[in-house]
């Protein structure tokens, strides 16, 4: 991890009080309904490490020059060990800037630009898990579905078959098994991903609103 990336993680990771779980956030909207025939229960998503580096590589892929949002941001993660209320903090952070020629908008539209790389990575993301349920998920609900009709098929002939039935049954079983885990495996994933996804733009958008709120005035 290059030590630009440890520097975000310090600015944007919020760590949980000793004692105290860090807060579970979930993107339902997101999160796909189990595959036929299969019941499992999907967990709640939560933020993750993992993923933090993930959406915060990216930001520093993209970082900007200069003076941007994520100097800015820095600025407030510095001030927030200060006593002094939030106003008065980026009101401070922008004294800072203002020397160097930013204005509130530009540092809005820096925001917004970094909210659409982590938007770009959450496609990006969203691609390669759909990817991974056709692989994974897709093609054995097919394979259940046909051995389901080749089991029934077979019901009705002669004893002699009931042996290969009850080996399809056992087959199918084992592919229903293997969907459970797959599938509790990816939307986890999923489910971490996002909620990572969800703190870090809420952060950000809390971030636009108040330069909003503070700084055009």
């Amino acid at each position: 991890m290059s030590d630009f990336l440890k520097k975000l993680k310090g600015i944007f990771v919020v760590e949980a009080p000793a004692g105290e779980a860090a807060s579970d956030t979930t993107a339902p909207e997101k999160q796909a309904a189990p595959p036929a025939n299969v019941s499992v229960q999907i967990p709640q998503g939560k933020a993750s490490d993992k993923f933090y580096d993930i959406l915060l590589g990216a930001m520093e892929a993209n970082n900007q020059e200069g003076f941007d949002y994520l100097e800015f941001k820095k600025s407030l993660k510095t001030l927030a060990q200060m006593p002094m209320d939030e106003k008065t903090r980026y009101l401070s952070a922008f004294a800072a800037a203002q020397a160097m020629g930013i204005t509130p908008q530009k540092l809005s539209e820096s925001a917004g630009f970094y909210l659409k790389v982590l938007q770009t990575e959450d496609s990006k993301f969203l691609e390669s898990v759909n990817a991974q349920r056709q692989k994974q998920i897709g093609n054995k609900e097919k394979a259940i579905a046909d051995m389901d009709a080749t089991i029934k098929a077979k019901g009705e002939q002669i004893a002699k078959l009931t042996l290969e039935i009850q080996e399809h049954q056992a087959d199918m079983e084992k592919m229903k098994a293997e969907i459970s885990d797959a599938v509790i495996k990816i939307e986890t994933t999923l489910s971490d991903f996002h909620a990572t996804y969800s703190e870090l733009t809420a952060q950000i958008s809390k971030d636009v609103d108040n330069m909003t709120k503070y700084l055009n005035q």
